[in-house]
């Protein structure tokens, strides 16, 4: 069996660093080893109800989640795991791209060969599918792949990133759901705060703007000016109507509008971050690098909310994050169930002050979770990147 030894980040040499640009210390193997390689492949379908209420916003009604959970085994004995996530149906055309095209591309292939993986997935399937249920499975298996990594490594994925901080910020957006009563909001809010929270989010793009608008209001009221408050559309106004609304919003003090139209139509959240003074938060549903280059090209985005569940893994998480410190935009990423990872991305970012914390019913569903204390997520120690499923969970919850 091949040794593995942690690089001391002290003793990197010039070469080591040039090699390896911004990605920290690698695994150092023996002269007479090398990368362990990928035996065997397996995907999960996993459905887990939520443990709460049936939570709405102007696009989706939840009441469960879906997981694909991904396993992949070396011949040196350490498995990493990954996944990825939807809340409606149909991650089955996920685990199925993952089973036929890249689970065949990388058997028997170095495992941390991370880059030469990754681009040989990608080539199975980039004429059928550059985003969207394709850009989900490589997800998946890029933090499978780190999984391995970290674990050969002994570190959790922070501190092989090179932390900037110890402790995260959390925002919540637990209490803003849609179909809540004015009322519910309210002592939703009160009771988030109290918790040590003092940023929160509610959804809007109800039937008629001025039912949000008076819901913000109240919400605003009842909360105070020292919390930070901001508003997710979810994609469901046009480009009037954001305008109208955005502006009316403003006297609220909201700290960004997040996804307040079509994600694709980039010029017109130029023009609406033009006309209003509120940030516009996008990057949700937004699958590249290039995509997100192209709306901080055009002034279209204040707060770029990249999803490493979306993106295609933790590389290009990073890439974004790196071009949007370049032009001094924070990067707070979308987060629902993957705050295990997205939590440690921000330890080891400048420009990511917090991350959202959702679903908190769900955070047991992973094997060393991690929590939310006094308003701050704590960072794990146990090495990997936090992305395997209890054996309880995927015993109880498989459907494929």
């Amino acid at each position: 069996m091949p040794t593995f030894k942690t690089a001391n980040p002290d003793s990197l040499t010039a070469a080591d660093s040039a090699a390896d640009p911004g990605f920290g210390p690698r695994t150092k193997l023996s002269a007479a080893g090398g990368s362990p390689s990928i035996t065997r492949v397996e995907t999960m379908l996993v459905d887990v109800p939520l443990g709460q209420r049936t939570i709405t916003d102007s696009q989706s009604s939840v009441d469960s989640v879906e997981f694909v959970q991904v396993r992949i085994d070396t011949d040196a004995g350490v498995t990493g795991y990954g996944f990825n996530w939807n809340y409606s149906k149909g991650l089955k055309a996920a685990k199925v791209m993952i089973d036929e095209c890249y689970a065949p591309a990388v058997i028997g292939k170095p495992a941390l060969e991370r880059h030469a993986l990754m681009k040989a997935m990608h080539s199975t399937t980039h004429f059928i599918g550059r985003v969207g249920v394709a850009r989900v499975g490589l997800a998946a298996m890029n933090l499978a792949l780190w999984d391995i990594q970290l674990k050969l490594e002994e570190q959790p994925l922070w501190r092989h990133l090179g932390p900037c901080k110890t402790k995260v910020k959390a925002y919540n957006t637990d209490g803003g759901w849609l179909t809540w009563s004015t009322e519910e909001l309210v002592s939703d809010m009160h009771r988030i705060i109290d918790r040590g929270f003092d940023a929160v989010k509610m959804k809007l793009g109800r039937p008629d703007p001025r039912e949000d608008f008076e819901r913000v209001k109240a919400v605003r009221k009842a909360i105070g000016d020292r919390v930070k408050l901001m508003v997710d559309v979810n994609t469901v106004w046009d480009l009037k109507t954001a305008i109208v609304w955005g502006r009316r919003l403003e006297q609220f003090d909201i700290a960004w509008l997040e996804e307040p139209m079509h994600p694709f139509d980039v010029r017109a959240h130029a023009e609406l971050a033009k006309a209003l003074d509120v940030p516009i938060a996008v990057g949700e549903t937004i699958y590249t690098l290039h995509d997100f280059r192209d709306y901080i090209d055009q002034k279209a985005v204040d707060i770029v909310q990249a999803d490493v569940t979306k993106l295609s893994g933790i590389e290009e998480w990073l890439d974004v994050a790196a071009l949007g410190r370049a032009y001094g935009l924070s990067v707070i990423p979308h987060t629902n169930v993957q705050h295990n990872v997205h939590a440690q991305l921000a330890a080891a970012t400048e420009n990511t002050p917090m991350v959202e914390c959702c679903y908190e019913s769900l955070f047991d569903i992973w094997e060393n979770p991690i929590r939310v204390v006094d308003g701050h997520y704590t960072l794990p120690e146990v090495p990997g990147v936090g992305g395997k499923l209890t054996d309880a969970v995927l015993e109880k919850h498989r459907v494929a």
